[in-house]
């Protein structure tokens, strides 16, 4: 009998097992995930919420078997009909100093929960360190000094997430933490105790550290599996792993043969569909220009396209003088990229032009009076 058997339970296997009720999938759909229940990621660091995608009752109604097990290794499937899809994830880099140990991570469930009851629990003040300005570190301190911790952020740089949000407007976000009272430090970790952070030679006192340095790709079972790997699991634009054509790669986890690694939302969303649709042998799903948000003391940040392709920026300001979005264009002049603050209407006018191949002036970018509707008007 047709399988797919879903090894993990974030965005993209939940996506991939909901595309393929939708498409009246006939087989036998299995999830298997050390934490069981599918839930959303985003929502950890942003608010330390656990959501699951979809209650247990709706996996019953479609026949979908939920198994919580983590799996180390796994046989290739031998039968064409036979499907092994790979949606592990991330898992968080470590530090590797002296006394690590006593920082916490949030990446899962039960770091969120196990945090939140932390700080619930605390007396108003609670000290806090976090270890990785980036979007992570950012949001959970966020999170921690709403709640009444006092915070420091600690970061290598003054400009954490330069290389997504533009240098610009990542050091304006950057800058926004101390103006709500959230101590930053630039500098460099050297150890750590129950206590304490001690970064450049200083002592920072905290009763809760954190460390969020970014995550790397969950591959061992891959490897476990034999399949190639390098910065992911590689796959090909079906999402076959290229070691197989049986076993198809998704999410974070993933990446496509010849190309940067995705991580974000939206495009382990479609990589799913992509799995979908090579499952039921239906056309190509068509990518859209990346796209990704952050929010932080109520601030909504997005990012459409990629400023790693960015040789110049446009900045528009809002009448504060604050930066309100930041347009990226490559060496040719053309748009790449933009970061806008409380943007939506913006980021979706962005995305539009970007896939259609349109670039506004440089004076339209600039004029805060010329509204996302208008935007490249004239351009086309």
């Amino acid at each position: 009998m047709p399988s797919v058997h879903i090894i993990g339970g974030g965005v993209a296997g939940y996506t991939l097992a909901r595309e393929l009720v939708r498409q009246n999938y006939t087989g036998t759909i299995t999830i298997s995930d050390p934490q069981g229940l599918p839930y959303d990621r985003p929502p950890l660091s942003k608010s330390l919420q656990v959501e699951p995608f979809a209650p247990v009752a709706w996996y019953a109604e479609h026949g979908i078997n939920l198994i919580q097990e983590e799996i180390e290794d796994l046989a290739v499937p031998d039968e064409a009909d036979g499907w092994v899809i790979l949606a592990t994830g991330t898992t968080p880099n470590l530090l590797q100093v002296p006394g690590a140990e006593h920082a916490r991570t949030l990446h899962t469930a039960a770091d969120a929960t196990a945090l939140a009851q932390v700080l619930d629990a605390s007396m108003f003040g609670l000290q806090v360190a976090v270890v990785g300005a980036g979007l992570i570190g950012a949001e959970f301190a966020s999170t921690a000094s709403m709640l009444g911790a006092q915070v420091t952020l600690i970061s290598n740089t003054e400009s954490p997430l330069a290389a997504v949000l533009g240098q610009e407007l990542a050091e304006q976000l950057h800058a926004d933490h101390a103006q709500r009272g959230i101590r930053t430090i630039t500098g460099t970790v050297s150890s750590f105790e129950a206590d304490h952070v001690v970064v450049d030679g200083e002592r920072v006192e905290a009763a809760l550290i954190v460390s969020a340095i970014g995550v790397q790709p969950e591959t061992s079972l891959a490897s476990a599996m034999g399949l190639s790997v390098e910065d992911g699991i590689v796959v090909d634009e079906e999402q076959r792993s290229i070691s197989h054509p049986q076993v198809l790669a998704i999410g974070d986890a993933a990446r496509v043969q010849g190309a940067r690694r995705a991580v974000h939302w939206e495009a382990a969303m479609e990589d799913a569909a992509q799995a979908a649709a090579t499952i039921v042998n239906a056309a190509p799903v068509q990518r859209s220009v990346p796209w990704f948000w952050t929010d932080r003391h109520e601030m909504h940040v997005e990012t459409v396209g990629d400023f790693s392709k960015s040789a110049s920026t446009v900045i528009r300001r809002n009448r504060r003088g604050k930066i309100q979005t930041v347009f990226g264009l490559d060496a040719t002049g053309t748009l790449v990229a933009a970061s806008m603050v409380d943007g939506g209407l913006m980021a979706k006018a962005v995305k539009r032009l970007i896939a259609r191949g349109i670039t506004p002036s440089i004076e339209q970018l600039e004029d805060p009076g010329v509204g996302p509707r208008d935007l490249g008007r004239n351009e086309q």
